[in-house]
């Protein structure tokens, strides 16, 4: 078994995981890391092959939160319950099914008519910035751009309107076994109960009603099962989406001939989107468990072992992308790995390019220059999120 010469662990509170990326490049695609007792695969190749193997399973919440202490699982229980069923952690058959559920309201079509209410979010968000004179790019623009299109898309009514405030990864509260997120889902879960009925009769106006009901009415979906995937929308349309449209300002401050180029080039701006999503992803990696003993890069896996697929390296593996660790809009970086791939590609995938899509390009077009007014970026402390805690810019 070949040791990793540093731990994953080492990103975790670093400014730059992808110089510990480099490194551990030098010494293979594959390593085993003792401290986080997993394997970790940072080639491009290996991560989309992988990421179809039926032998690697998604479904890792139930095993993780068993093997905690008694009163660990005890306090977790309530974001344990809230992830488990989630689609993102289950596998075929179930995983099928569940896709299903949410499937017909993220459609192109979708998309395309919530464009406009994006756009229209966006335009009041940067009045009030013009007015400042400055903003923090994640409280006072990404984030409450993405609270307020998953609000509506997720049907929670305006009195619920705080619960999505400041939303936190549940995934990452749940592995740094957090409870400070538990007194907010059991809020949601009940007010995501007060409509149930409404929901499985097809009564209900909201938009998470039409999208489900059909799908209510065809298969025997549990509450709990429907409730886990009206977290995942709520979780990965808002949290991950806020801090890919911070990071994707942060790269373009930081990289100014890229800032010129697509300020005098607007219809790179769908194109950008997706090398932003592979210059720098909020999210870095992906766990999978072994289901039973297999090769990776001529290493043995045994069964029950974990699998990270540092999604992160992957977007910027030499093999595959050109001078990968520079930011150019005008690459093409349609395969980049930000979205996961195969059967856990993002479903919300489109909605989320759409918002950092309209949001970078109203930014650059609204005001004539930005300047970063942190001395340094403040990051979350995260060996997998990367989020930024705020990003404060002037502009004119």
């Amino acid at each position: 078994m070949t040791k990793a010469v540093e731990s994953l662990f080492g990103q975790y509170g670093e400014t730059d995981p992808y110089a510990l990326y480099r490194r551990l490049r030098e010494h293979g695609p594959v390593h085993w890391d003792p401290w986080m007792r997993t394997w970790i695969v940072l080639d491009h190749e290996e991560i989309t092959r992988l990421s179809k193997d039926p032998r690697l399973s998604g479904a890792r919440i139930e095993q993780f939160y068993e093997q905690l202490p008694d009163e660990a699982r005890t306090g977790l229980a309530t974001l344990k319950n809230a992830l488990e069923p989630m689609m993102l952690f289950t596998e075929p058959p179930r995983h099928t099914r569940l896709r299903q559920l949410l499937r017909p309201g993220l459609t192109p079509r979708f998309v395309k008519e919530v464009r406009e209410v994006i756009a229209d979010r966006v335009e009041s968000l940067l009045d009030a910035a013009a007015a400042r004179g400055g903003m923090d790019v994640i409280a006072d623009f990404s984030e409450p751009l993405t609270r307020d299109v998953i609000g509506q898309l997720a049907g929670v009514p305006d009195r619920g309107a705080h619960l999505l405030e400041s939303w936190q990864g549940l995934l990452h509260e749940f592995f740094t076994q957090s409870r400070r997120e538990v007194p907010r889902v059991t809020a949601l879960r009940g007010l995501f109960d007060e409509g149930a009925q409404a929901r499985r009769d097809g009564t209900g106006t909201d938009l998470f009603t039409r999208m489900v009901s059909g799908q209510l009415a065809r298969d025997d979906y549990t509450e709990d099962e429907v409730f886990a995937n009206f977290v995942l929308l709520i979780d990965a349309g808002q949290a991950t989406t806020t801090h890919l449209i911070g990071n994707a300002v942060l790269a373009l401050l930081e990289h100014p001939d890229q800032q010129r180029l697509l300020r005098s080039r607007p219809e790179l701006a769908a194109n950008a989107a997706h090398e932003f999503l592979r210059y720098d992803s909020s999210v870095q990696f992906t766990s999978r468990v072994a289901l039973e003993d297999l090769e990776i890069a001529g290493h043995h896996v045994e069964r029950g072992q974990s699998v990270a697929l540092v999604l992160g390296a992957g977007n910027r593996d030499p093999k595959r992308y050109t001078d990968p660790d520079r930011l150019d809009v005008t690459r093409k970086a349609h395969d980049q790995l930000s979205f996961g791939h195969g059967i856990h590609y993002c479903l919300g995938a489109s909605l989320a390019l759409a918002e950092i899509e309209i949001a970078v390009s109203r930014l650059l077009e609204r005001f004539a220059s930005i300047e970063l007014l942190d001395d340094a970026p403040v990051w979350l402390e995260s060996i997998n999120f990367r989020f930024l805690r705020r990003l404060r810019i002037g502009v004119r």
